[in-house]
């Protein structure tokens, strides 16, 4: 029997909201559509963490993603419109 194997482009169709708009950043190449979804994810990454606040993670690695995916975007937008430099990801 062959496996079947989920694209790579597309986020989890069960994943929380915060991590589809983060996976659409990452995988944007566009540097100013890029830079318009890194600051969206945060924002999204941003509330979910304040929803956390008062109910707790159905993931228990879920604030630890969250934190991570915040670092990631931030190095990420520190690449974006440097002179002659090209995203993470071309």
């Amino acid at each position: 029997m062959q496996e079947t194997r989920q694209n790579d482009t597309t986020a989890k169709p069960n994943a929380p909201g915060w991590y589809q708009i983060y996976f659409a950043a990452l995988l944007e190449t566009d540097q100013q559509k890029a830079a318009q979804l890194i600051e969206r994810a945060k924002v999204a990454i941003r509330e979910r963490l304040d929803d956390l606040q008062f109910a707790p993670a159905q993931n228990p690695r879920e604030l630890q993603d969250l934190g991570s995916a915040l670092t990631y975007l931030e190095i990420l937008l520190d690449h974006i419109g440097n002179d002659g430099e090209r995203l993470l990801w071309d």
